[in-house]
């Protein structure tokens, strides 16, 4: 029996299409490279020894190598046990049960971006997911290799995995949503006043009720000395609390979530636009009013030092100009990967079986259409369990999420209270404009001004 799932929510991007030999060819060239290495090192002494060309089909002398063929049908023993066998069909029903949701939804999405590609006559090429790859782990400061060891060993991400299901679709999205990004005079001047511009180093107390934020700043009025204090004892954010609430990295103008930003620099940068003595500006020490985050979080910020603007540079400058529109490009390159694959999602028509869910393409121009909870009338052995967030962790190591998901972590938080604000306990109570990013964390598209 299959029930019609009418309100589905546009998808979180799961990453992965699948690479048409592309990681294989890469694991091919490394493995024939180190063939190479120790013919080489064989090779007779005297002269310049000539070039050793090395088929892999001819490899007969490296020990520890046996091929074996995998179990390909149902019935075929995948493993035996003191004499009982464990069929392929057996393993592969324990999979289903266990990570076939998952697993299955990965396959979907990489059949509907794969389907975009085709439909635009696109493609992505070997070379193309070499170089990204490249490009990645030299941001990181560390080789090729080093780089997918430590994702091998430390996230579990094979290098097969990680062409296939992150870099390969990252490439996808991108080219589907070239010609569809705008960097407006107004996103440069925010992005070079973020990049260039004052930077606030702050402490922070965070607090779920305004009631509870009004008291602490009724109190901090009367003993602005008693900051840290407050801070260790009634902040929610617990990755600065025992540190009395210093913030890790200073607030820039335009971050994330810009009405925090916003009030922060109005309140202990700017001051009031009308009052014209110097003397009247803002000082260290001094204390923000309560700001509202989100619908349940307020915080207020202490002023601890102002770094200034850094000095004789203008978006009049041409080369200024150019990296803060890769800059900001980047940044909105990403926000509309998104984008894109959010539409890709709502137009396609997709029947799943395992989990008894029909979704029509662009169901929601449909009159009868309802945004409201799965119904299902068909159940299996893992529909107990809910399905892992695996979608939106491939999504943030691509660098890209739905347009509708939660915006980047606001700079005026720590690690910790950015992963409540990741969890959904911490969504800005309004969408800001595409911000700056570091250079260090985007791939730089070039480009020139408009």
């Amino acid at each position: 029996m299959i029930a019609k799932d009418r309100g589905r929510r546009a998808k979180a991007l799961v990453l992965g299409l699948t690479l048409l030999g592309g990681a294989a060819t890469a694991q091919a060239q490394q493995t024939t490279g180190k063939t190479r290495a120790g013919a080489a090192k064989a090779a007779p002494a005297g002269g310049q020894a000539a070039e050793t060309k090395v088929r892999l089909d001819q490899i007969t002398d490296v020990p520890g190598l046996k091929e074996t063929a995998v179990p390909v049908n149902p019935t075929d023993a995948i493993a035996i046990v003191n004499g009982q066998i464990i069929s392929r069909q057996q393993l592969a029903d324990e999979c289903v049960a266990r990570k076939g949701k998952e697993i299955l939804e990965t396959l979907i999405n990489r059949q509907i971006i794969d389907q975009a590609l085709k439909a635009r006559k696109l493609d992505i090429t070997a070379a193309e997911i070499d170089a990204e790859i490249d490009n990645v782990a030299s941001r990181f400061g560390i080789g090729r290799e080093a780089w997918l060891r430590t994702l091998d060993k430390e996230r579990g991400i094979s290098p097969l995995q990680y062409a296939r299901d992150i870099i390969y679709p990252a490439l996808a999205l991108r080219k589907l949503s070239t010609g569809l990004v705008q960097v407006t005079p107004d996103d440069l001047k925010k992005a070079f006043e973020a990049q260039y511009g004052d930077k606030l180093r702050c402490r922070i107390i965070m607090v779920d009720k305004i009631t509870k934020a009004q008291d602490i700043w009724e109190a901090l009025r009367k003993n602005p000395g008693g900051f840290e204090k407050i801070a260790q004892e009634q902040s929610m954010d617990l990755g600065t609390r025992s540190l009395g609430g210093l913030l890790s990295e200073p607030i820039t103008r335009h971050a994330h979530p810009e009405n925090v930003a916003d009030a922060a620099f109005q309140q202990l940068v700017d001051g009031d636009p009308n009052d014209k003595d110097p003397k009247h500006k803002p000082k260290n020490g001094e204390v923000t009013g309560p700001i509202q985050a989100s619908e349940s979080t307020w915080v207020l910020l202490r002023r601890e030092d102002l770094i200034p603007a850094i000095a004789n540079v203008s978006l009049k400058d041409e080369n200024i100009r150019k990296k803060t529109y890769e800059i900001i490009y980047e940044v909105k390159l990403k926000e509309q990967m998104g984008v894109v694959f959010e539409q890709l999602i709502k137009q396609a028509a997709i029947e799943n079986k395992l989990v008894g869910s029909i979704q029509m393409a662009n169901e929601e121009n449909d009159p009868d259409f309802r945004v409201d909870k799965d119904v299902k009338l068909m159940s299996n052995a893992a529909d107990g369990v809910p399905a892992s967030d695996g979608k939106a962790q491939a999504a943030a190591a691509a660098g890209t999420a739905p347009a509708k998901a939660k915006l980047p972590r606001p700079a005026a938080l720590s690690s910790d209270a950015g992963a409540q604000f990741d969890k959904g306990h911490l969504t800005p109570a309004k969408a800001p404009a595409a911000p700056a990013a570091n250079p260090a964390a985007v791939t730089p598209t070039p480009g020139s001004p408009n």
